[in-house]
C-alpha cells in the first residue's frame, strides 16, 4: 500500500507550479486517539494555490480540505469507525503540516466531522474552507433582514455561496462581478442587484442608487487593492467591512473620509475565527443543516486524477461559473 502526494519540491517565483511533483509516502500510523483517513476528493482552492505560489510553509502537501473514508483507528477512539465517510479539518491540527492532496493523512479524532448519507462526497469535499468562511462573515455582520450585503468577486463559488444564504435569512444583496454574462447567472440564482465593473459603473454610486442613500449595511471583500476604497464608500455610517482575500493586491486603498464616517475595515481570517471548539461547533452544525436542506450547494467542476494535478491547477486558473475542479484518488 503506498500513500501518494503532491509535494512543493522546490520553489522558482517566476514559475511556482513546476516545483510541484507527484511522490510516495509511508501510510501513517494511527496513533493514540487519532485516525488514518483515505482522502479521495479534494478541491483546488485558491488559497492552496495561492500558499503554493508564495512559497508558504517551506516544502509541503497542499491542500486545505477533502473528503474521504476512515481507514484505521487509534486507541481510544470511539466516535468514528473504519468505512465511515468523513470530513477531517486539517489545518486544525497544530501538528500536522501536511494537507489533502495525498492518499492517506492521520488527525486527531476530536477534528473530524462524519458525513450524514444525506450530502455527496463531492459537495463534503467542500464543506470546510467556503462554506465557513461565508457563514462566519455573515453571522459576524449581523445584517437585519430587509438591508444590504454588498460583495466583490460576487460570481465566484463562494460569492454564489453567500447569495444563496443571504436570500434564505432575507438579506438582499449587492453583488459586484466584472464580466457582464454574469450579471443574468446571479439574478437567476438569486441576487438582488449586481453590479459590473467592465461596464464602467461606479460601485458606489451604483450602491447609493440601489438603496436609496442609505448605502449597504455591511460588506465582504476577498478583492482588496483599489477596488476597496469603493467598497467603503458604499457602506453606511458605523457599518463593518470585512477584507477576506487579496485578488486585487496586497495594498488597500481606503478614503480618509469613509474612516471619519466610522465604517470599520477588518480582515476576516476563517482559522482565527474558528480556534475554539464552541465556535468550531457552532460552524459545523450550521453549516451541515443549510447543506443538508440544500440552502448552501458548492458547485461542482472537473474531476482529475491526483496524477494528474498539474492540468487541475490550470483548469481551476481559467474562467469558470464557479464550480470546483477537484483531485481524486
Amino acid at each position: 500500500m503506498i500513500n501518494r502526494a503532491v509535494k512543493v519540491q522546490s520553489f522558482d517565483a517566476k514559475d511556482p507550479y513546476a516545483g510541484l511533483a507527484l511522490v510516495t509516502k509511508p501510510v501513517p500510523k494511527a496513533e493514540a486517539g487519532h485516525v488514518v483517513v483515505q482522502i479521495t476528493l479534494r478541491p483546488v482552492l485558491l488559497v492552496d494555490l495561492m500558499h503554493i505560489r508564495h512559497g508558504a510553509n517551506g516544502f509541503f502537501t497542499p491542500g486545505a480540505e477533502g473528503f474521504g473514508i476512515v481507514h484505521d483507528i487509534g486507541e481510544g477512539v470511539k466516535t468514528v469507525k473504519k468505512g465511515q465517510r468523513v470530513v477531517p479539518f486539517l489545518a486544525l491540527d497544530p501538528r500536522n503540516v501536511e494537507g489533502s492532496w495525498q492518499q492517506y493523512i492521520c488527525v486527531k479524532e476530536e477534528l473530524l466531522w462524519a458525513v450524514p448519507d444525506s450530502i455527496s462526497d463531492e459537495v463534503a469535499a467542500q464543506f470546510v474552507i467556503n462554506p465557513w468562511t461565508l457563514y462566519g462573515m455573515l453571522t459576524d455582520l449581523k445584517v437585519p433582514k430587509g438591508e444590504y450585503v454588498l460583495q466583490t468577486a460576487a460570481g465566484s463559488g463562494l460569492g454564489r455561496q453567500v447569495i444563496q444564504l443571504a436570500k434564505h435569512w432575507g438579506i438582499k444583496t449587492i453583488n459586484v462581478v466584472r464580466r457582464v454574462e454574469q450579471k443574468e447567472e446571479l439574478k437567476a440564482l438569486g441576487a438582488d442587484e449586481v453590479i459590473c465593473t467592465n461596464e464602467e459603473e461606479d460601485v458606489a454610486t451604483r450602491v447609493k442608487e440601489i438603496t436609496g442613500g442609505k448605502l449597504a449595511y455591511g460588506a465582504i471583500d476577498p478583492v482588496a487593492g483599489t477596488l476597496t476604497k469603493q467598497v467603503v464608500a458604499s457602506v453606511r455610517d458605523g457599518g463593518q467591512v470585512f477584507v477576506f482575500g487579496a485578488l486585487g493586491g496586497y495594498d488597500i486603498t481606503v478614503g480618509v473620509g469613509d474612516l471619519f464616517r466610522g465604517v470599520r475595515l477588518t480582515g476576516w481570517n476563517l482559522y482565527n475565527a474558528i480556534t475554539s471548539a464552541e465556535r468550531r461547533k457552532l460552524f459545523t452544525n450550521g453549516v451541515s443543516k443549510l447543506m443538508e436542506a440544500k440552502i448552501i450547494v458548492p458547485l461542482v467542476g472537473e474531476t482529475y486524477d491526483l496524477a494528474d494535478f498539474q492540468l487541475a491547477i490550470k483548469k481551476s486558473t481559467e474562467v469558470s461559473g464557479g464550480g470546483k475542479v477537484l483531485l481524486s484518488s
